[in-house]
């Protein structure tokens, strides 16, 4: 037997096996995992795995430091201010603040000599707060955070060189100062400097880190047993194993291995869905945990980072919203500005979104949205070349049915967001699918399947993105969103390297990186069949938000309608004097901070106090700055009138000239022109309606049984008034400006420095006034006001107590049909009687309710329409409708009733109010002294109860209640003075009425929402946002809610509630603490809302008419230049036309400006159903088919942009505007209650219009081939024809339906059925919900 050879260092003990195999374990999935997690992260053995040789070197000797600190709350300097403040040394590990201050480096570096050609040369720097870097001037190189905390100096190094850039430091993170998450700032808050050095990478070793991160993703997500990922996880592994430390060659074979799976683009592991687009976006919140000063920063800081991956990534493309933020970094950074200029035009930089900001959607007006748009898509044309065709709006707190009309009518044909992924009950059903509107207008819509906007670009979003879709079925293609947001940041090195790896990689669906225009054009072509979403997008979380920071939304509703008051006024002033400079430039600043605080952080009430210090010190400035120019608008319209030569004719006195009372309507043109169908009430005829509802009660209208008649101001109650003599003169003292369409008619208060010397006693010794208010200041008088005019009020009217109808007769009262109110009080047992004889059909005891305990005196209210009785404490026991025989307080019920609700929400403190609030309550004033309730004024014309009570220990509230004699409405004029810790404080009413859904006002419409809980879907809208009404109608009859500055209501059953004020503690602490004056009314009403006139009972409530001086001063008319030539003419016995290429002409005679004359009507062109059922209500208002929303002057030529100015510039201009010529009125309208028709729009015959198109929201005229020439009325309704690919439907769409106008009059001769002395008009078919834009073009040549 041959001998065997022993085996290398064998011994003698002979042979043995073989050299064994190494052991080779089975991988246990979650603990491999864990190994390469801790070779990755930063952590406690970060001194030992792969982030210990990221760097190759790096020097921290050669870095000297000197700082500038500038002191907080004053206004940051500028680089130019900062680089010659005095510097003084400082080091790492050194401290600076406190919070929101600002610190200047000045920094000088030496780089090592034996760094020479090694590269590239880096920074690194690390305060532990935001900062950004200047490397050669003024223009801001990259924003140096938490999340990028290096910056490239050169390609390569050069030994020896001496540096110097500055580092600004703002004492802020990422996310503001507060200690964790949403908790109010720290307002002294320091940061120590922890880093600051110049340093090399070690390429390789950076290089194989993104390696190992990728395929560690792919094996984490990747199902167990799917292919790649196993072959990852074995590969991550083998890697860790292969890795040896500061050897080269073992990098590189670590890079070999990551390469077989990373390297493979093996197409038949794709998802179901085959294309995942990509783009780098970075949310920045334009105000949240920080205020918006530090926007201007963050905006820089994360911009000018993206340029700078540009350059290291070619194929980056990032796209950014809000041409708020952009014209920041004009104003700026105007070198930045146009750096980023450059990057749009390659491609690189994509501006989207349309709107001045990322607005909430729930709480602007349609006006708002409509000017987000406006603004947002003019700056984008004006400074890029084109308006965006994407609605962007990723964390909004729901959205408003009526978007998708509004941004298709300002060019936007997509929409992106991602909000309702949040939902905490429901899970929305869809990814990509039609939005359909209130009004069938349609965006194509898509919701990034990863659900969020702030995605990694790792294996985790990409592959959420890929198989996270809904509608795979039916579209093909999704949206990834990545980058750092919210606080700003946008895309790093790491996410662009990821996606360098994981793009179409085996198992990963393909990827392109994609700007939105370009990723929803593939879309549209590659999606077939999508679904439809009609109506809202309504978020179930955050609904607290539709309260929070009450005051902040009270200021935000106030300035809305003072615009539009400003623009209208305006507008008229600018047509019609010569010498009226229209505020354009007011009121774009203005508007542009309106539209600025309703960012959906600010006007929602989710940011920090330092937000609304800013907010509560601006609205009063605009809101004072817009009350001026009203009424500078007005007193110029004013003296106008005062200098024509006709104004005595033209505008008598109420007294002398007014029609009588069985008129139906002031002024001989504003009846010609108000279709008989729609035409208001005359007073006879209310008063008809009135008696005879009494009279089947068996009443007149002063009986009361059990009541004692209390004495009257002015004059004994069963006594008329003494009358002025006819031949006494009567003064004009005020005006009033009717800002509203609709016919009205009130009882207003004229300021008792209007009434002069005849404040107390008037014409033949008697009483000057009917009624004062109940502290003297005003004197009361009803007011009948055409639309959009200006009603006057002389002396008279002041003594009679009505303005703009027929003088009383001998021994009549306050004018026929009037009514009559009072207020009484008396024991509970009378109460009862009374109601139970009065009205026999009605069974339960007032006293007997719930909580009336022994009181023993009740208040009635009273007039020829309703009747309304309190406790005293001031809740409503009773209302009675007195002609329709209605009781609307439930047996056992009261309304007016406060409650407290405990209000602690899961996590977001401002935002949310859950659904368990409801569960837990209290009613306010338990345990607290009683309420008092007394009579504050009686009169024929206004009467009040006073309430002042307790809630709590440390909360009060203030209580008028005010009944008019002409108005069934019922208004609560409240005060809070408010203290209280997570505490929700509601009003609460329950109706005798049984309706399954009520009916809640919206921009320019409104919806219907569930009153019962059914469904989940019915119950998360437990708390829903309305604007200015909300009402519950059963057939037949309703009641609405009105508010003037309040949005979160709720119907549960038969009880309506309106959330006044919330107490949350973050993220600002003193969140709606202070006192808040609101107001809210109650409209009973026949019929439903829409016939009943409820828009225009809300409109009334929050838009009074408003008092203005008689002019001081004249001034010329304005005349037209046709109509001069005409006159010229036929004084010279000549006889001439003129007309203009349209056949357009005008009337030889034109009358001057008349300020009583409706400047713009609407009436009805059609029979109008719901006016005729109006008609049968008796008491509804004068309600028009379209709601005329804003008249203003047309939009200015868009300009190139100019050059930027020298920093040192005046930022306003100085001096008056000088007066241009009104080229066209803008006239948006629209449809309020879901009808259709036709509408007649008019104006007078001194308004000089020449021609008449509809436009869109950009004021862009429609083409003559738009018009839909030989349509039916239901063209362009929206959806229509047969279902195809959604690049078809959205060609289909693109075509926004406009109104066809018919019967266009211009300037019509006198008698020519367009007004008493002639005028225009035009008819204007309308759908349901539609927003109508006209433009009426103005004769040039007068001015």
């Amino acid at each position: 037997m041959a001998a065997r050879s022993a085996p290398a260092g064998g011994g003698a003990r002979g042979a043995g096996p073989p050299n064994p195999a190494p052991w080779v374990p089975q991988h246990h999935r979650d603990i491999t995992l864990g190994r390469l997690d801790g070779f990755l992260n930063q952590g406690q053995f970060a001194d030992v795995n792969l982030r210990a040789e990221l760097w190759a070197a790096s020097c921290a000797s050669g870095v000297r430091l000197e700082v500038y600190s500038h002191p907080k709350d004053v206004p940051y300097p500028s680089y130019d201010e900062a680089v010659q403040m005095p510097y003084r040394p400082c080091r790492v590990g050194d401290s600076f603040g406190p919070s929101w201050t600002t610190h200047w480096f000045r920094i000088r570096a030496c780089v090592p000599a034996e760094w020479e050609g090694m590269g590239p040369l880096m920074f690194r720097w690390d305060s532990g707060s935001e900062a950004m870097l200047y490397d050669n001037g003024p223009v801001p190189r990259q924003g140096i955070t938490d999340q990028r905390n290096e910056y490239q100096l050169a390609e390569r190094a050069v030994g020896g060189q001496e540096l110097l850039f500055y580092v600004e430091m703002a004492a802020n993170g990422m996310f503001g100062t507060g200690p964790e998450g949403i908790a109010p700032p720290d307002e002294n808050r320091y940061y120590t400097l922890k880093t600051a050095e110049l340093a090399i990478p070690n390429a390789p070793v950076q290089a194989l880190w993104h390696d190992l991160r990728a395929l560690t993703g792919l094996a984490r997500e990747l199902p167990p047993g799917d292919a790649t990922g196993e072959a990852a996880l074995y590969t991550a592994n083998k890697i860790v194993n292969t890795y040896r430390r500061g050897d080269p060659a073992s990098v590189a074979a670590c890079r070999e291995l990551a390469a077989g799976v990373l390297g493979v683009r093996d197409p038949g592991a794709r998802m179901q869905v085959y294309a995942v687009y990509a783009v780098g976006h970075c949310h920045i919140d334009t105000a949240w945990l920080w205020p918006f000063s530090e926007t201007h920063r963050k905006t820089a800081r994360s911009w000018s980072a993206q340029l700078r991956l540009a350059e290291r990534f070619p194929w980056h493309v990032f796209t950014a919203s809000s041409a708020q933020q952009y014209q920041w970094l004009m104003q700026d950074y105007p070198g930045l500005f146009e750096e980023i200029r450059g990057a749009v035009q390659r491609g690189q930089f994509v501006p989207v979104g349309g709107t001045w900001v990322e607005m909430d959607t729930n709480l602007p007006s349609a006006e708002s949205l409509v000017r987000q748009f406006l603004y947002g898509q003019r700056f984008f044309e004006q400074q890029y070349g084109a308006p965006c065709d994407v609605f962007w709006l990723p964390d909004t707190f729901g959205y408003s049915g009526q978007l998708p009309q509004i941004a298709q009518g300002a060019g936007i044909r997509y929409f992106m967001t991602q909000k309702l992924s949040w939902n905490n009950i429901n899970a929305f059903p869809h990814s990509t699918f039609w939005w359909e509107g209130l009004d069938g207008s349609r965006l194509l819509t898509h919701f990034p399947p990863a659900n969020t906007y702030n995605a990694q670009a790792d294996a985790k979003d990409i592959l959420a993105t890929a198989n996270g879709s809904k509608d795979k079925d039916r579209s093909p293609s999704a949206y990834m969103l990545f980058g750092n947001g919210d606080g700003g940041g946008g895309p790093t090195v790491d996410m662009l390297e990821s996606l360098s790896r994981l793009a179409g990689c085996r198992g990963v669906a393909s990827l392109a990186l994609a700007s939105p225009s370009a990723f929803f054009t593939a879309l549209e072509a590659g999606a077939r069949d999508l679904l439809t979403w009609r109506g809202e997008l309504y978020f179930e979380l955050h609904r607290g938000t539709y309260t929070s920071h009450a005051a902040n939304k009270n200021n935000n509703r106030q300035c809305e309608l003072l615009l539009r008051e400003v623009e209208a006024a305006g507008a008229l002033a600018a047509a019609v004097v010569p010498a009226y400079a229209y505020p354009r430039s007011d009121l774009d600043a203005i508007w542009k901070d309106v539209l600025l605080y309703q960012f959906h952080d600010v006007l929602p009430g989710s940011a920090i106090g330092r937000v609304y210090d800013v907010t509560a010190k601006r609205y009063p400035q605009m809101l004072s700055q817009l009350r001026h120019l009203r009424d500078a608008a007005l007193a110029a319209l004013l003296a106008t009138a005062a200098a024509a030569p006709t104004a005595t004719a033209a505008a008598p006195t109420a007294t002398a000239a007014a029609p009588t009372a069985a008129a139906a309507a002031p002024t001989a043109t504003a009846a010609a022109t108000m279709a008989a169908a729609t035409a208001p009430p005359t007073a006879a005829s209310a008063s008809d309606v009135a008696a005879a509802g009494l009279a089947s009660l068996g009443l007149g209208p002063t009986e009361v049984v059990g009541a004692r008649h209390l004495p009257l101001s002015g004059a004994p109650m069963g006594a008329p008034p003494s009358q002025p003599s006819s031949q006494t003169p009567s003064q004009t003292l005020a005006y009033y400006f009717n800002s509203l369409s609709q016919h009205r008619r009130e009882v207003v208060g004229l300021p008792a420095a209007l009434l002069g010397a005849q404040a107390h006693v008037g014409p033949d010794r008697a009483p000057a006034v009917l009624q004062w208010a109940s502290d003297g200041t005003e004197a009361l008088v009803i007011i009948e006001a055409p639309p959009l005019s200006l009603t006057p009020v002389c002396s008279a009217d002041v003594a009679r107590g009505v303005a703009g109808v027929g003088p009383a007769g001998p021994g009549e009262g306050p004018g026929p049909g009037l009514g009559l109110a009072w207020a009484w009080d008396g024991q509970a047992a009378s109460l009862t009687a009374v109601r139970r004889s009065a009205c026999p059909w009605l069974t339960k005891a007032a006293a007997g309710a719930e909580g009336a305990g022994g009181d023993d005196v009740v208040y009635c209210m009273q007039n020829t329409m309703v009747r309304v009785v309190f406790d005293g404490s001031g809740r409503l026991l009773s209302l009675t409708d007195l002609i329709w025989r209605r009781e609307l307080v439930p047996e056992g019920a009261m309304g007016n009733v406060f409650r407290l609700y405990e209000d602690i929400p899961l996590f977001w403190d401002a935002w949310d109010i859950e659904v368990y609030h409801l569960e837990k309550s209290r009613l306010a004033g338990e345990g607290m002294p009683p309420p008092k309730v007394s009579i504050l004024e009686q009169g024929p014309l206004r009467v009040r109860l006073s309430l002042e009570a307790a809630l709590t220990p440390t909360s009060t509230i203030k209580q008028v209640i005010t009944l008019t004699s002409v108005s069934p409405r019922l208004e609560f004029h409240t005060e809070v003075d408010w203290s209280e810790s997570r505490t929700a404080l509601k009003v609460e009413f329950p109706w005798a009425l049984d309706a399954p859904l009520a009916s809640y006002e919206v921009q320019a419409g409104a919806v219907q929402r569930p009153t019962h809980t059914n469904t989940s879907w019915d119950w998360a809208r437990f708390e829903v946002c309305a604007h200015k009404w909300a009402d519950l109608s059963e057939p037949g009859y309703g009641v609405a809610l009105l508010n003037d500055c309040k949005y979160g209501h709720g119907t549960h059953g038969n009880t309506m509630r309106l959330t006044l004020l919330r107490s949350p503690k973050a993220p600002d602490a003193h969140t709606d603490m202070g006192v808040h004056p609101l107001r809210y009314g109650i409209v009973p009403h026949a019929l439903g809302w829409e016939a009943a006139g409820v828009p225009s009972y809300a409109w009334a409530f929050n838009a009074p008419l408003r008092a203005v001086a008689p002019p001081p001063e004249p001034q010329p008319p304005r005349q037209s230049h046709i109509a001069a030539a005409a006159a010229a003419a036929a004084g010279c016995g000549l006889s001439a036309s003129f007309g203009d290429s349209n056949d357009m002409l005008y009337g030889a005679n034109p009358l001057s400006y008349d300020p009583t004359e409706p400047f713009i009507s609407v009436s009805s062109a059609s029979p109008n159903p719901l006016a005729a059922a109006a008609a049968l209500a008796a008491r509804a208002p004068h309600s028009p088919p379209l709601v005329l929303d804003t008249v203003k002057l047309t939009e200015p030529p868009l300009a190139m942009p100019p050059p930027p100015p020298p920093a040192a510039a005046a930022a306003t201009p100085v001096g008056a505007p000088a007066p241009t010529p009104a080229e066209a009125l803008v006239v948006r309208l629209y449809e309020p209650c879901g009808a259709r028709g036709v509408a007649r729009v008019s104006w007078p015959a001194w308004l000089h219009v020449t021609r008449v198109t509809s436009c869109d929201l950009l004021e862009r005229d429609d083409p003559v081939e738009g018009v839909e020439e030989g349509a039916g009325e239901g063209a362009g309704e929206g959806v229509q024809g047969a279902r195809g690919s959604a690049a078809a439907e959205g060609k289909r769409d693109a075509g926004r339906w406009r109104p066809r106008l018919q019967e266009v009059r211009v300037n019509a001769a006198p008698g020519s059925g367009s007004g008493s002395g002639g005028g225009g008009s035009v008819d204007v078919p309308y759908l349901p919900y539609k927003i109508i834009t006209l433009k009426l073009y103005l004769e040039q040549g007068g001015r």
